[in-house]
């Protein structure tokens, strides 16, 4: 969740540390701060609530400088988001800055207690700056101070240390949480995330779990949680950099909605053919593997998951081959029966998620043919876990409300659903590559509905709760289009199976409530259309979202939003652009932070 930067250089690095903590505040933004070593070697800190540019002005006006620093946005966690509980947390003579869970920093905290430590904080990461001092007392060289620290922590965590007795370094460890080390010339870095990296090298070096490293201006040294030394050679970046602006629009949710055609062309280019998928884009010798493949198991969160949901069903209409989704954060904790040949696929825009990282880390261990990912971020833990990895290419997702991610998701999962069908229909895949090749003009249509919603919009505004409806593949859009407005608005919104509706979402409908319906013209419209017929017959405020022609008496006050014709299995893709632009609009009339909605973060690096 939090967020992580740091730099060790030849030259003053203060403007880099909020630079690239800027890159990083969708992870967090409950607070920010800083520590640097200053010329007399003692560390300094400054910190804030609120966000990034806060902490900015403060260090315009502290005039601190330094060649080495470490620098931390927080979304909260433990502890209240105030000034005491922001990062740099600082004792002695060290200054950490923490992103994960200390599980047992209440046991920690009263044996420190007991050794006279008094602690300023509700954090359970200012544990690891007392540990630090604690055995800087017993030992006196760093990395048995470091050996033992480590030692005593329970739990998940990415660290940055600063020390005085070594002032040209940053010391970083990590077990369970993200942490990249980017080399520089005659400077190196940190980050939670590559793309805070983008601007000062493509290189870097992925820490991994029980490693620790010391890092200087000229030098990065990697060692096991036994001490040993090792040796790892730096990777380069495939991360699509070149994105992580708002190129003239309001915010960077808006832009990152109107990018997804372009996202679905360059997917057109790069892994279709003239009437097939190009072979083994889910990996090397993925095709053969997919050949065997009789079950198929998804795990993921959020916007994620109902990704997931999605493939389901076109999964099991195309082929024979039965599939299950599942939320990765029961996945991870029950008991779990694999049958023979079944494929894992974990789905995460930010491939740090880490309930889906523990749940690949369980499949590992269990009966599964093999483990697929489908995420955005190269260097992700998730695609580094995966035997099989299929890149998104959405480029940087900066809003916290995935949209681009979630089209970009259901491309990837259309293609293996079409990969899987071969075996049973071999002209199938020839016509959904034709429906595929149809979306970006049919999406030039779609997003011309964005002055219908902004209308809309601002009848939804002083609304206090909203149902979806859908059946079939459009269910899990109706999922999605509520968790969007959730997400951006803070309106209570759900998404129901259409026929649900009778069996208890009913009781809350009344002529204050906005009912949105998802009906593509197909098998399902009748049903779908009967379960609207109940809503309106208890007055029920009606919005009919189709592209099938409907004939209404006078005195029907049914909202219909005409949508362009599409095939049957991209309709979901052209059915979710209307409810992304929907929620981004009432956003605006509600005036709500839209890129960093309250209480959420970009990527859960935590349970």
């Amino acid at each position: 969740m939090c967020g992580i930067f740091g730099a060790v250089s030849s030259a003053n690095i203060h403007q880099d540390l909020i630079k690239g903590l800027s890159k990083l505040e969708y992870r967090g933004y409950d607070s920010a701060g800083l520590s640097l070593i200053t010329n007399t070697n003692k560390i300094k800190r400054i910190r804030c609530t609120g966000k990034v540019n806060a902490l900015k002005k403060l260090l315009v006006s502290s005039k601190l400088i330094g060649n080495c620093g470490i620098a931390h946005t927080r979304w909260a966690t433990h502890g209240m988001p105030n000034l005491k509980n922001s990062h740099p947390h600082n004792y002695g003579r060290f200054s950490i800055v923490h992103n994960g869970i200390i599980e047992n920093s209440d046991e920690i905290k009263n044996f420190l207690t007991k050794k006279l430590h008094k602690f300023s904080s509700d954090t359970d990461s200012e544990v690891i700056a007392h540990l630090l001092e604690y055995f800087s007392k017993k030992h006196k060289k760093l990395s048995d101070i470091l050996l033992n620290t480590f030692k005593k922590l329970k739990g998940s965590f990415a660290l940055a240390i600063m020390y005085e007795n070594q002032p040209d370094s940053i010391i970083v460890a990590s077990n369970g949480s993200p942490l990249l080390i980017g080399i520089g010339k005659k400077a190196n870095y940190i980050a939670s995330d590559i793309h805070a990296l983008a601007s000062k090298t493509k290189k870097y070096i992925s820490l991994e779990d029980n490693e620790f490293a010391t890092i200087t201006k000229d030098a990065v040294e990697l060692y096991n949680v036994r001490g040993k030394k090792i040796n790892r050679e730096p990777s380069v970046t495939k991360q699509i950099t070149n994105t992580v602006s708002k190129n003239g629009f309001k915010h960077y949710m808006q832009k990152e909605i109107f990018e997804q055609k372009d996202i679905i062309m360059r997917v057109i280019k790069d892994r279709l053919g003239t009437t097939k998928i190009l072979p083994n884009i889910f990996g090397p010798k993925s095709d053969l593997l997919l050949k065997s493949i009789k079950h198929v198991h998804f795990v993921a969160c959020g916007t994620s998951y109902n990704a997931s949901l999605v493939a389901k069903y076109w999964i099991e209409e195309v082929s024979d081959i039965m599939c299950t989704a599942e939320i990765a954060s029961e996945y991870r904790y029950r008991t779990i029966n694999v049958p023979k040949d079944t494929l894992f696929v974990a789905i995460s825009q930010s491939g740090e998620t880490a309930d889906t990282i523990y749940s690949i880390k369980k499949a590992k261990q269990s009966n599964y043919s093999s483990v697929l990912s489908i995420c955005n971020v190269p260097e992700s833990t998730i695609t580094r876990l995966s035997d099989y990895s299929y890149l998104m290419q959405a480029g940087p997702e900066i809003s916290v409300a995935s949209t681009k991610a979630f089209t970009s998701q259901l491309i990837a999962l259309l293609l293996l659903a079409t990969t899987l069908s071969r075996t049973s229909d071999v002209k199938l895949e020839a016509k959904i590559i034709g429906q595929i090749k149809s979306l970006p003009k049919i999406l030039t249509k779609t997003f011309e509905l964005e002055k219908t919603m902004q209308s809309m919009a601002r009848l939804f505004k002083n609304k206090n709760h909203t149902l979806f409806l859908g059946r079939g593949a459009s269910y899990p859009i109706a999922l999605e289009a509520a968790l969007k407005l959730k997400e951006i608005s803070y309106i209570h919104a759900e998404g129901y199976a259409a026929g649900e509706l009778k069996h208890g979402p009913l009781a809350l409908v009344d002529k204050n409530m906005p009912v949105v319906g998802l009906m593509p013209d197909n098998n399902l419209v009748n049903q779908v259309l009967s379960n609207l017929a109940e809503v309106k017959a208890r007055q029920g405020l009606v919005y009919i979202f189709t592209n099938k022609k409907m004939k209404l008496k006078k005195n029907d006050k049914t909202n219909i939003i005409p949508m362009p014709a599409c095939g049957h299995y991209i309709a979901p893709l052209v059915y979710v652009i209307p409810m992304q632009l929907l929620s981004y609009y009432v956003a605006i009339n509600k005036k709500t932070n839209i890129d960093q909605p309250r209480n959420l973060a970009k990527s859960v690096t935590v349970e």
